[in-house]
């Protein structure tokens, strides 16, 4: 079978990918592993923020409006609020969300309005700002409509990438390839200065926060997951030689977690509902890769665990930059020198 392109990957960058190439006139294959995909994205806590340095932040605010447009109950707007001490950056983002008529401020008075009694530190500041909460599921299924829709062919499997195509059992799909594997494009194309770790979370029961807390003070966070439980996380970065290895959640350091957001005081007694752990993957310098590797072969991924946020945005540049020549942000060239060594998280 001859397509235009074949994507590799069924998540919401290779989703989001496929229908936007399908919508713009090309014939387009999917192929992936729709259970892997359910796993992957379930362990996640469904969080879009805007506590984040341009050009991330601009690529947040563009995919906000993605999920809006898909005109389903798929995303749910919260306030958040973002303890910093970092000032510089608070007015940044404060400023950027004010000259796009998104709602912030920073009041103090208002985070503790929405969060109860909590503890303040020297020097931070508390910005209060919309923010999404998505049903994880509910967008994969939207996405996936939407890529049917618009008549993409979605073939479950892993393929082999191989030159002009996508091997996938004893077929070959023909095409030019996009690698949207997420942590699995290490394997799949080898690159050298991924980064594969560990994105986890606890599940507490018993909430009582209906706001969402970024906290990079003390390095948490913590969001009401769809099932009625708190997710509580952090960006500390647990390498793995293998995605595989990143599924299982290291219960002693979430438990460390769990303890700084009782030091902030808006966790109280509390019981474990479960542990979660899913694969990021990311670069040292915290920049995706998103373009022509070769010819032929494209590259979407390595999202430092800001995929949702931004994942959308960036397939879009990738398709118009098909489509029309658009220059991609040169930030995100794959074809730069990725240096070895620990992920950094992109929004601090």
């Amino acid at each position: 079978m001859r397509y235009d392109f074949v994507i590799v990957g069924s998540g919401v960058a290779g989703l989001s990918a496929s229908f936007m190439l399908a919508e713009r006139g090309y014939r387009v294959s999917l192929v992936g592993l729709p259970g892997l995909t359910s796993m992957v994205a379930g362990s996640s806590s469904g969080i879009l923020t805007y506590h984040m340095r341009e050009p991330f932040l601009s690529w947040a605010i563009r995919t906000a409006e993605i999920y809006e447009s898909l005109g389903q109950m798929i995303v749910e707007k919260v306030d958040s609020v973002w303890f910093s001490t970092d000032l510089d950056f608070v007015r940044a983002v404060e400023v950027k969300l004010a000259e796009k008529g998104l709602r912030v401020r920073r009041d103090e008075e208002k985070a503790r309005e929405l969060l109860g009694s909590y503890r303040s530190f020297e020097g931070e500041k508390a910005l209060v700002a919309d923010a999404f909460r998505l049903r994880v599921k509910d967008l994969i299924d939207a996405l996936t409509s939407r890529a049917v829709s618009a008549g993409v062919a979605i073939l479950e499997g892993w393929g082999k990438v191989g030159d002009g195509g996508v091997y996938l059992k004893n077929e070959r799909i023909e095409g030019e390839v996009i690698v949207a594997a997420g942590a699995w494009a290490k394997e799949v194309l080898g690159l050298p200065g991924l980064i594969v770790y560990k994105c986890q979370a606890a599940r507490l029961g018993s909430p009582r926060l209906w706001s969402m807390v970024i906290d990079d003070v003390l390095d948490f966070y913590v969001n009401l997951f769809h099932d009625g439980t708190i997710a509580v996380g952090d960006g500390v970065n647990v390498v793995t030689a293998t995605p595989e290895d990143a599924l299982w959640p290291d219960k002693a350091l979430l438990e460390e977690i769990i303890e700084r957001a009782r030091k902030r005081g808006i966790i109280g007694s509390y019981e474990v509902s479960r542990y979660v752990s899913a694969p990021c993957v990311g670069t040292r310098d915290t920049f995706p890769l998103v373009g022509e590797l070769k010819e032929g072969l494209y590259v979407l991924t390595a999202f430092d665990g800001v995929g949702f946020s931004i994942a959308p945005a960036l397939a879009e540049a990738l398709a118009d930059h098909l489509h029309r020549g658009t220059p991609l942000p040169p930030q995100v060239d794959p074809k730069r020198e990725l240096e070895p060594g620990e992920p950094v998280e992109p929004v601090d």
